[in-house]
């Protein structure tokens, strides 16, 4: 799972780092979520994203919070 975390689907990096918690001492209700995981990347195989030819750069836009949410009125 860490494999397509890393390099192929980067939206299943929060369940993927808390499964790897219980690694040591792994429980049925464990197995049970890692089999969902994979039942949710086997539907979504065929998801991707498409850009149109002709699109330009100003239609693709894109937002980051590179202030990590700061408060302007504590900087």
């Amino acid at each position: 799972m860490l494999y397509l975390m890393l390099r192929t689907w980067p939206n299943i990096s929060f369940v993927v780092i808390k499964m790897s918690q219980f690694t040591a001492n792994p429980s049925q209700e464990h197995l049970d979520k890692a089999m969902h995981i994979f039942r949710y990347l086997a539907g979504t195989q065929d998801y991707q994203l498409v850009y149109k030819a002709g699109q330009t750069a100003e239609s693709l836009m894109g937002f980051t919070d590179s202030g990590w949410a700061a408060d302007l009125a504590m900087c």
